[in-house]
């Protein structure tokens, strides 16, 4: 259960974070003058204003979030398929 809430909130606090970078630079996006093809206008954006960084730290927060909800739900339903097939072959 403790991995399902740290899951969560660690799931949440990303994707927090990546509408916190992500809806300022579209705006200042949308006012580039110039920008390189590579990394789009979106990611021209981003470099400038120093959000590039914070948004690898919040895919990471986002997956290890979704990892952890999905470990603690496994680990309670093997534990307790377990639990009733021991106790099936004990009687």
């Amino acid at each position: 259960m403790k991995k399902i809430v740290a899951g969560g909130i660690i799931l949440f606090c990303g994707i927090i974070l990546y509408l916190g970078i992500h809806i300022p630079a579209a705006y200042h996006a949308s006012k580039l003058g110039s920008w390189s093809t590579p990394p789009g206008r979106l990611g021209t954006a981003l470099n400038e204003m120093g959000g590039a960084t914070a948004t690898y730290y919040s895919v990471i927060m986002i997956i290890g979030g979704m990892i952890l909800l999905v470990w603690g739900c496994f680990d309670d339903e093997i534990t307790s398929a377990l639990k009733k097939l021991r106790k099936f072959i004990n009687s």
